[in-house]
C-alpha cells in the first residue's frame, strides 16, 4: 500500500475530514487532496505532522516491519525499510538535482 493510500484509509477510519487534516498540517484542502491522491509526495515535514495528527507511527504509514531478537542478554532490533520508502527518498534526491541544475542555468543565462 502506497503511503498515500495508507494515511487516506487512516484519516478515514478515525472519521476525519481533508479540510481537517489540511488545515492542521498547514496545507489547503486542495494541496492535501492532491496529495492523498498521490499526484504530489507528501514532504517529511507533512508526514511527521500527519503521524501525530493521526497518532500513529511513521514506520506504520510506511509498513515497516519491525522484528526483535532475544539474545542471551541484550535485545537487538532491526528495521526493515520498505522498498517504496527508498524509492521516495531517491525521487526526492533526483528532483533536487533537478532544481539545482535548473537555478544554476537560470544564474547563468542572467548573468550573461
Amino acid at each position: 500500500m502506497y503511503l498515500h493510500e495508507k494515511i487516506k484509509m487512516i484519516r478515514e477510519d478515525k472519521k476525519l475530514s481533508q479540510v481537517y487534516v489540511a488545515h492542521e498540517i498547514g496545507l489547503d484542502q486542495s494541496q492535501y487532496s492532491r496529495r492523498e491522491k498521490g499526484e504530489i509526495a507528501f514532504v517529511p515535514t507533512e508526514i511527521l505532522k500527519i503521524s501525530k495528527l493521526l497518532k500513529t507511527s511513521i514506520s506504520n504509514l510506511f509498513d515497516e516491519e519491525t522484528y526483535i531478537n532475544q539474545t542471551e542478554t541484550n535485545f537487538n532490533q532491526n528495521i526493515s525499510i520498505d522498498k517504496k520508502l527508498i524509492e521516495q527518498y531517491d525521487l526526492r534526491l533526483k528532483e533536487k538535482e533537478e532544481m539545482i541544475s535548473l537555478l544554476k542555468s537560470q544564474i547563468k543565462s542572467q548573468t550573461k
